[in-house]
């Protein structure tokens, strides 16, 4: 769930209302407990439409860029687990690759921390995936990211410079999602 006040200002606005509806409360209690619970009940009330009216909105991601060095091709690969190879999908002209496993764990699985085997093969996943990588002369490394694949890439992107984004065996909603998030090209290997 995502928090409705998106600002200090708008949290700021939502405590002065809500102090002020209890003092409203208080003073309506002090005259007749009856007057007191109806004046809760319509405070209450105005609160909750308040928030539903004003409601979440989501912000637009901040798209992120990348800068790499002459003569360096980055690409950002992100690879779901068990995927058994990937140097036949990365283009000529490669120079250095970082391989994003997800941690891919069920609801059910996340809720009760259950999710050591789910690590475990992302884990050996990626060091496979970049070791293939290495062996085909690239630079390359692996890490396990953040369980949805667009999240992985958008953490993998605060420290390495891809000037690519190769998401293995995804469907065409995760690459729009993608594409709209990120400002390097985003593809299907």
């Amino acid at each position: 769930m995502q928090n409705p006040l998106r600002s200090e200002a708008e949290a700021f606005r939502f405590l002065v209302v809500v102090i002020a509806g209890a003092i409203v409360i208080v003073v309506a209690a002090y005259i007749n407990l009856w007057v007191g619970v109806a004046a809760a009940v319509l405070v209450i009330g105005g609160v909750v439409a308040w928030m539903m009216r004003s409601g979440p909105q989501a912000a637009p991601a901040p798209k992120l860029t990348s800068s790499t060095p002459d003569g360096t091709q980055r690409v950002l690969l992100i690879a779901p687990p068990g995927t058994p190879t990937v140097a036949a999908r990365i283009a000529d002209g490669v120079t250095e690759v970082l391989v994003v496993v997800p941690a891919l764990a069920s609801t059910v699985e996340s809720l009760t921390g259950a999710v050591d085997d789910r690590r475990a093969e992302a884990v050996a996943t990626a060091e496979a995936l970049a070791g293939e990588l290495t062996r085909s002369g690239l630079r390359a490394s692996g890490v396990v990211g953040a369980d949805e694949p667009v999240q992985a890439a958008d953490d993998a992107l605060r420290t390495f410079g891809a000037d690519e984004i190769v998401f293995v065996g995804a469907d065409e909603t995760l690459l729009a999602h993608a594409r709209e998030r990120f400002a390097v090209p985003v593809s299907r290997a």
